[in-house]
């Protein structure tokens, strides 16, 4: 599952955050169909709300365990490390890694 928040500027009427991500979960779960001028209604259909429940189910399971996991991006849009916390990796080794990736994506 893929949660690319929307943008605020791309909802037309002001919403809370609560129902921002209640868009967002429609968008990605629900059904849509065409209407007029290139709009379409999406709902949520049974089918749908099963995969988010399993979805919702999945990420509970692995929750605890994203405690212990640290990522490593280049400016926030290319992932260049993803590793366990409790795996003894000096901050020197991270670091090291860090700036041979760099020069590799240059």
């Amino acid at each position: 599952m893929g949660l690319h928040l929307l943008q605020q500027s791309n909802i037309s009427q002001h919403i809370s955050s609560v129902e921002h991500l209640q868009v967002e979960l429609l968008m990605l779960y629900g059904k849509s169909s065409d209407m007029e001028e290139g709009k379409h209604y999406t709902s949520l259909t049974r089918r749908g709300f099963k995969r988010l429940m399993k979805d919702i189910c999945h990420i509970q399971h692995h929750l605890k365990s994203l405690r212990d996991i640290y990522l490593i991006d280049l400016k926030g849009e290319i992932v260049l490390s993803v590793g366990n916390k409790n795996d003894q990796v000096s901050s020197k080794k991270v670091g090291n890694r860090t700036r041979y990736l760099k020069r590799k994506l240059k």
